[in-house]
């Protein structure tokens, strides 16, 4: 089996050189538990514990996968022990959590976590659902629901999950048939319904299983503003908080994937015997019906989504690092500038250092996306500062859409990429990145398609608030651009900084119109928000891998060329000259097709799209 490897130093450099993490630290919530001093070990300490723990178990879980029998889900047993090392050493549900005396801060907690993910994904997917449902039970839920559930879901004794998604009902939630009625107990309701695609609905991980489930109650308006929220055990919680007897809630079926096959992945049957309860999670409906639990509930959608395509990042990241230790072992061909030299390893040709290097820009360019996101999260939910932290707020809600759908659309393409560097026996399943590659497709799909997000950008995002937070986004990007554009040795990159940012001020101002003739434009407004949304998420990134280049030039002013980390500071500045003169030209070319408004999509007939 290979050997697990990760840039761990590149996590370091983010927390250590580039955020302002002393800001994070010194906040009330984290000044008494973490500070700098504290990010080296901890990321030293799970980078072993990925390597030795986690990504041993990888494999596995992917040949064996889980098993369904008479209503019970098993994985692997080496899951279930990699599961509770996680959950008792405290790299587990506590970390994260709002309700935990010792929550890190995000931007150190996935940094962590990002390793774990890397090494096992399925594995990973199981700790931060239990984390979210905690989350939703801190947040809205009463005092009694908090003492009965929090304690046992932090310690991992108990997990978590969301249930949304219907057989009828996909994405569209609203039209969810699913079911609350109302008993003599006015906190709690009879749940009657199915819910499908519920990852960890039904596994042997843990001793109750705690659903967050989406359901309509008597008298619930139509639509998604009548659906509530509701606390729904596999096993129901007595009062004193003991376990009693099952709740009603079958396993009926498990999905067959092409990836991701440890995590198990449900058919799950609510009130089969009419005796499922669900506690109701807020107020109940008003005189119109309308309830908040999608409201609610999107508290942990949000935090699913950013998890999406950081998952999709720590993959798209191994496939990278597995290929270009393969690169510098694989021995074929000779240089096409001196072939006499003979047979060399497949890094000294010019086109694989080419993919290893797309590869490297993504990557580095995305996690910077990413950790400006999480850092964003941080101050929002624990400044004092209110002003600061509802800025940072619309920025991280900015932030979102672009985190899930660049991350998991350009991680399916360039796993693809780290394949193609293997070569042929990148396409068996001897080599790690063919298991990536089936992992990670589910992630454009996952919480949401990237249409949903695209929509999501330029229909609520660039909108909410008059457009003030993303004026806000779009001013912090020309700030940035003015200050440094005049940096030596970098013209050329901010100059293509410079041109998609113009690009994408230009696109806000084309969306405008649209919107302003939505009879005549409306559908231009979904036909190119997939690529409004590309723009914006490479602007970023472009902008984000540059502002890490100029530290490390300056680091490497400071410290010479024959310091240790010279070639990785060198590195750096490399990838983010690639991505700005690569990747960013692509926001002015998608720009203009924007401009020019092609619609032929929209006047094909759509008989002419499928043989009947």
């Amino acid at each position: 089996m290979a050997e697990f490897v990760y840039d761990v130093r590149d996590l370091k450099f983010i927390l250590n050189e580039w955020l302002d993490m002393e800001e994070v630290f010194n906040l009330d919530r984290f000044k008494d538990n973490y500070e700098s001093d504290d990010v080296d070990f901890i990321l030293n300490e799970v980078y072993k514990i990925a390597k030795e723990v986690v990504f041993p178990i990888n494999k596995e879980g992917d040949e064996i996968g889980v098993k369904f029998d008479n209503g019970k889900v098993s994985v692997p047993p080496s899951y279930v022990e990699a599961y509770k090392f996680l959950q008792e050493n405290g790299w587990g549900t506590a970390n994260e959590s709002l309700a935990s005396d010792t929550i890190m801060p995000l931007t150190l907690y996935r940094a962590y976590n990002e390793m774990i993910m890397a090494a096992s994904p399925a594995l990973a997917s199981y700790i931060k659902l239990t984390t979210g449902a905690a989350n939703l039970i801190h947040r809205f839920g009463t005092d009694k629901d908090r003492e009965l559930f929090i304690d046992k879901m932090l310690s991992g004794e108990w997990s978590g999950t969301m249930c949304l998604t219907e057989p009828n009902a996909g994405s569209d939630v609203g039209d969810s048939t699913t079911r609350a009625y109302p008993t003599d107990d006015p906190r709690i309701y009879k749940i009657k319904g199915t819910k499908m695609f519920i990852t960890g609905g039904e596994v042997d991980l843990s001793d109750n299983i705690i659903h967050m489930v989406l359901a309509r109650p008597e008298g619930g308006a139509p639509g998604s503003k009548g659906l509530g929220l509701y606390i729904v055990p596999k096993i129901w919680v007595n009062d004193d908080g003991s376990l009693g007897e099952p709740n009603d809630v079958t396993c009926i079926a498990v999905e067959h994937k092409m990836g991701l096959k440890a995590s198990a992945t449900t058919m799950l049957s609510f009130g089969e015997n009419d005796n499922c309860r669900g506690i109701l999670v807020g107020s109940p409906p008003d005189s119109n019906g309308v309830s908040k639990g999608l409201a609610m509930m999107f508290n942990m959608m949000n935090e699913s989504r950013i998890g999406t395509g950081h998952n999709a990042l720590a993959q798209m990241a191994a496939a990278f690092y597995f290929a270009g230790r393969y690169a510098t072992e694989r021995i074929q061909g000779r240089p096409f500038t001196n072939p006499k030299i003979g047979r060399v390893p497949i890094i000294k040709h010019e086109d694989v250092k080419r993919m290893l290097l797309e590869m490297k820009a993504q990557v580095e360019a995305i996690r910077a996306m990413i950790f400006k996101g999480f850092y964003y999260l941080d101050i929002a939910e624990h400044s004092s500062d209110k002003e600061k932290a509802a800025r940072c707020k619309g920025l991280a809600e900015i932030l979102t859409p672009l985190i899930k759908t660049y991350s998991s659309e350009t991680a399916w393409a360039m796993v693809g990429q780290a394949i193609q560097v293997y070569g042929g026996v990148g396409y068996t399943e001897e080599y790690p990145v063919s298991q990536y590659a089936r992992d990670v497709k589910i992630l454009s799909i996952w919480e949401g398609t990237s249409f949903i997000h695209a929509m999501d950008l330029v229909g609520r995002k660039m909108r909410m608030q008059d457009g003030q937070p993303f004026e806000n986004w779009l001013q912090d990007r020309k700030d940035f651009i003015e200050k440094h554009k005049g940096t030596e040795g970098f013209s050329t990159e901010f100059n293509n900084l410079e041109k998609a940012y113009q690009s994408v001020a230009t696109i806000k101002e084309i969306y405008a119109s649209y919107y302003a003739n939505k009879d005549e434009k409306g559908a231009l407004i979904p036909l190119y928000a997939p690529k409004v949304l590309t723009c914006c998420a490479q602007l970023f990134s472009g902008e984000a891998i540059l502002e890490q280049a100029l530290v490390a030039a300056r680091k490497i002013t400071e410290l010479g060329t024959e310091h240790h980390d010279y070639n990785y500071y060198a590195g750096k500045i490399a990838a983010a000259r690639y991505f700005a003169n690569n990747i960013l030209p692509n926001v002015v070319m998608q720009a203009q097709l924007i401009r020019n408004a092609d619609q032929s999509p929209i006047v094909c007939p759509e008989e002419a799209l499928y043989i009947s």
